[in-house]
């Protein structure tokens, strides 16, 4: 055998390959491209999560909603960021008060509790923490930016992102995110997409404003402010649906202003109107956040209490008569008016539900009843149906 030829395999042996080691270099192109595939893995994971918040936000359908979005969709998506917040210059407190509770008086106990979610900044903390600049600030948290933008969250934070929310040309607030991991927002991170969502944030506050005070609009009384019927009439029968299931009593209350066109004749139309504004005022200031006030027409007032007696509604309607009696009503900018209201009471107990078929009908009748009593009785008093004059 020629000594440059290999002797032949047996039958189905293959020939063995020695392996060749790559070339100077090779392995680390290799690790290489396994870093760039997991970062754009990584990458593509946090694209996504933004794109997944940003559609939650668009169909946001109030502040609340928008909130609750940004608070629980940022821990959800990405689990190292360990709270959220926003924060907004809110001088009149209208955000505020759209946070505190439904946008319109509701009895709803079903509503989540954002305390610690919303933080009221001023002018003055916006340009400190931003220093001129609109570009999202990431780095170590200090516990002053802890204090100011973090006060419920009860362990101290290592890290935060802070985007700033800009409207029509100005900082209206901040999008915080804050991580236990000193090392998680860094400073040099790229932050194309955290600025993009504070945008479409911005925008999406503005629009759910404007939607809370389209709804708000359509649903009170533009004279006073309280509730116009179609909203007391919708919030009676849920809170006789509540009666109905929870057997918890409920007090149904008509308000009438004594002699009220004495007043429209003798100081005109204008005063007429102050007159009612200053009486639902001085209704409406002591309520509880689920008791509800609407006007029902001309110089009649209407009150729920849920969960209240018709003992303890004699008592309210009493101290609410003495309170409008007492009250000094400015009339083109002068105190000398004094106003007095009459007041029917009606409520349904526990051991009502198989007496009355037509609850909400029966409440207005009876304290219908009650107030023309009390009128028929003297006016500035009180009647509760079915019993004495409680003036």
């Amino acid at each position: 055998m020629p000594a440059d030829r290999k002797p032949p395999l047996p039958a189905g042996a293959r020939p063995r390959r020695t392996r060749v080691p790559p070339p100077a270099g090779a392995l680390g192109v290799e690790e290489e491209i396994a870093r760039l595939k997991r970062q754009i893995w990584e990458n593509q994971r946090i694209w996504e999560g933004f794109r997944q918040i940003e559609v939650r936000l668009i169909g946001a359908r109030s502040l609340r909603d928008l909130v609750l979005v940004l608070t629980a969709e940022f821990p959800r998506i990405f689990p190292t960021v360990d709270c959220v917040t926003l924060a907004c210059f809110d001088p009149e407190y209208e955000l505020t008060r759209l946070l505190e509770g439904p946008a319109v008086p509701d009895a709803s106990a079903s509503a989540p509790d954002l305390t610690g979610c919303f933080v009221n900044v001023t002018q003055e903390s916006l340009r400190t923490l931003f220093a001129g600049s609109r570009r999202p600030r990431l780095g170590p948290c200090t516990p002053d930016i802890q204090a100011l933008l973090f006060p419920a969250y009860p362990q101290p934070l290592g890290s935060v992102a802070l985007a700033p929310l800009v409207l029509r040309d100005q900082v209206i607030g901040t999008l915080n995110q804050g991580s236990l991991d000193a090392d998680h927002f860094a400073p040099d991170a790229a932050t194309d997409l955290l600025e993009h969502l504070a945008a479409v944030t911005a925008m999406c506050i503005d629009n759910a404003v404007s939607r809370e005070r389209l709804r708000l609009y359509s649903l009170l009384d533009p004279l006073t402010g309280v509730a116009n019927r179609r909203l007391f009439e919708h919030r009676l029968g849920d809170e006789i649906e509540r009666w109905l299931r929870r057997h918890e009593p409920l007090v149904y209350m008509l308000v009438d202003i004594d002699h009220f066109k004495r007043i429209n004749d003798g100081y005109g139309h204008h005063a007429g109107d102050q007159v009612l504004q200053q009486v639902a005022a001085v209704l409406n200031r002591d309520l509880r956040r689920a008791d509800l006030l609407g006007r029902y027409g001309g110089e009649e007032f209407m009150l729920l209490f849920p969960a209240t007696t018709l003992a303890q509604g004699a008592a309210i309607a009493r101290r609410l008569c003495g309170n409008i009696a007492a009250h000094k009503f400015s009339i083109n900018g002068k105190n000398d008016l004094t106003v007095t209201v009459s007041i029917g009471v009606a409520g349904l107990g526990a051991d009502d539900q198989d007496k009355v078929p037509a609850p909400a009908r029966w409440l207005f009748e009876q304290a219908d009843r009650a107030l023309y009593a009390a009128k028929q009785g003297g006016r500035n008093r009180v009647v509760v149906a079915g019993g004495a004059d409680e003036s």
